[in-house]
This record gives structure tokens, sequence and C-alpha cells, in this order.
């Protein structure tokens, strides 16, 4: 929970959980009693009446939401707001030589981000062997027919689901997703099905299941049944398969082979 949302009832006029906001302060070493004084309302409810505004100001526009990226930094934490642009490495084709660097930024519309036709297939590579090493991991992702003609992009992790970067992917009638086989692949899958609907593929190997000997058990047993749970959920028959045979998850790497090690 965010401190903000108790100092904007503050600012109004409204009574507050001064339990909880007094919790939220102290984990933010921040004395209530150098802030001001709590007078009871009804169980759990207390006006909070400021003796010190400079310090109330300051927490306000502390955990404000921020605007932008350089508002987040003078918060102190960046990463509090997304990124303005979006940049992407990509080849296109297997045999690429020549990788390619696409800016996704809010002034272009999508269709003038790259040069590349709508129809064009787009496959996205979790992690950066694998994609270094495209031409062997695409057979193993038994795409290699499609990879001679697809923009191939490194998407590394949570980065591809940049704001932009769901908009350019947006202008593609297929992208192939490539993910590690585990939570977190499925909720990146998850949160660009919320764009792109039946145009984003989540990429299997039709032996997927093959491979259960190498799965590892993640740390907390809570994220295996929820990854279970959503195979189920999008009928990934192959993954869940994987998943219960396995009892944990796998990264793409292990489809480089050992000749990559």
């Amino acid at each position: 929970m965010n401190l903000y949302p108790y100092l904007k009832a503050i600012e109004s006029g409204r009574p507050i959980n001064a339990t909880r906001f007094i919790t939220l302060l102290n984990n933010e070493h921040v004395n209530f009693d150098s802030l001001g004084v709590a007078e009871f309302v009804r169980p759990e409810r207390y006006f909070i009446r400021i003796s010190n505004h400079d310090l109330f100001d300051k927490l306000l526009a502390k955990y404000a939401p921020s605007r932008s990226r350089i508002h987040a930094a003078k918060q102190g934490n960046s990463h509090r707001h997304s990124a303005h642009s979006a940049y992407l490495t990509a080849k296109f084709g297997l045999k690429a030589q020549t990788h390619i660097a696409i800016e996704c930024s809010p002034e272009k519309a999508p269709e003038e981000m790259s040069n590349f036709d709508h129809l064009t297939p787009v496959i996205l590579i979790e992690n950066s062997d694998c994609f270094t090493f495209s031409e062997d991991f695409l057979v193993a992702m038994e795409l290699e027919d499609i990879g001679v003609e697809s923009l191939i992009i490194f998407s590394s992790g949570n980065a591809i689901t940049h704001k932009q970067t769901q908009r350019f992917l947006s202008q593609f009638e297929k992208v192939y997703y490539c993910p590690d086989y585990d939570l977190a692949g499925l909720e990146i899958f998850e949160t660009l099905q919320k764009q792109l609907g039946d145009r984003i593929i989540f990429t299997m190997p039709s032996n997927l299941a093959c491979y259960h000997g190498y799965c590892q058990k993640p740390d907390k047993q809570k994220q295996f049944i929820k990854a279970l749970d959503k195979a189920h959920h999008w009928k990934f028959a192959e993954l869940a398969s994987l998943f219960s045979k396995g009892l944990g998850f796998i990264e793409q790497e292990i489809f480089l082979g050992e000749e990559y090690e």
C-alpha cells in the first residue's frame, strides 16, 4: 500500500485508518508525532490534524504518482515510471549477420517504427543466447520454416511489455512468443495477449513435456501452482504436462544443446 491515498485523504479532510497510516510512515522512517496528531472519529477512523505542514507537503510530493521518468527520479526511484521510449534489438531472418535497432516511441505511428510489412511474422526470443543462436534454437521451437522470413526480436523479459513496444507489435498479424517455461513467461504472455489478442502465439515445441527431467523447482510452491493453473486456463496441454511431470520450470537455453555450453 502506498502512502499517497492516505495523504490525499488527510489533505481533503477525510478520516483515515490511522493505525495503518502510522505503520506506513514507520516503514519510511517518518515519525508520526513529528507530523501531526490523530483525533478519534469512530473505530479505526481518525482525523489527522497536521502540525508540520512543510513535512506533509514534502511527503505529498514524494509519494504522488510520477508524471515522467524524470519526475520519478526526483522522487528517488526512476523505475516507478515507464521510460518514454523502448528500443528493440532485432534481425531479419535466421541467417542475418546485421542487427537492427528499432525505436518504439509515442511520437511515431506503429507503421513508422520499421519498414516491415504487417504480414511479416515476428518471433520474440526471451534470452540472449537463444537469440544469438536463433538458427538452431528455432529448429527446436519448430519455427525454422517461418524463421527465414521473420523479424526476430530479442524480447529480454518484461522489457517487451513496454507500452510503446506493444504498440509496435500491434501492427503485425502474427507474433510468436518464445518464453522461458515458467510463471514469468506465462505472465508476460498474458500482458501481451491483452494488447495483441489472437495475434500473439505462445510457442512450444510439440515434444516439450519430454524435457521434464530438466525442470527446476521454484523457490515458492505457490509460483508453481499459479503457473500450472495458467497453463490449464490457456489450454496449453504440453506445458501443463511438462509442469506436472517435472514439478518445476525450465529456461529456454535448454533447447540449445550441450554444444553451446
